[in-house]
């Protein structure tokens, strides 16, 4: 199949007025956030760690919103929107950790869901 080069243009313009794009770019930036406060409020703040970290998130958003535009094209399009609703979830999750860690209460039903804070809070009982 070859790509109409135009289409795929409008498709790179029209990436942030996407709302699952705008939604995905948020959760990421609030990952960044709760992150950087979990790091600065436990003492934990380490620079590599920190850039590792940030590359991570650099080259994900470089993945979704390459791979976004191809595979509307390509006619995927319900694929190219589960694609970014899992990593909206992977990154909720994430969220939902550091808020747990920097000791903002989790409802419980959530953290029995949820591997990490389960293991974390079985450890302080």
């Amino acid at each position: 199949m070859i790509i109409n080069n135009t289409a795929l243009l409008n498709e790179f313009k029209n990436l942030l007025s996407n709302v699952y794009i705008q939604i995905f770019l948020w959760a990421v930036f609030i990952d960044i956030v709760t992150g950087l406060a979990k790091a600065f409020t436990g003492k934990s703040a380490h620079s590599t760690k920190g850039l590792q970290g940030l590359i991570k998130h650099l080259l994900v958003v470089i993945l979704v919103t390459i791979a976004y535009p191809y595979l509307k094209i390509l006619g995927l399009e319900s694929f190219a929107t589960a694609f970014v609703w899992f990593y909206v979830a992977i990154y909720g999750i994430s969220i939902v950790e550091n808020l747990d860690q920097l000791g903002i209460k989790v409802p419980n039903f959530v953290k029995q869901r949820l591997e990490k804070i389960k293991d974390d809070t079985e450890d302080k009982s």
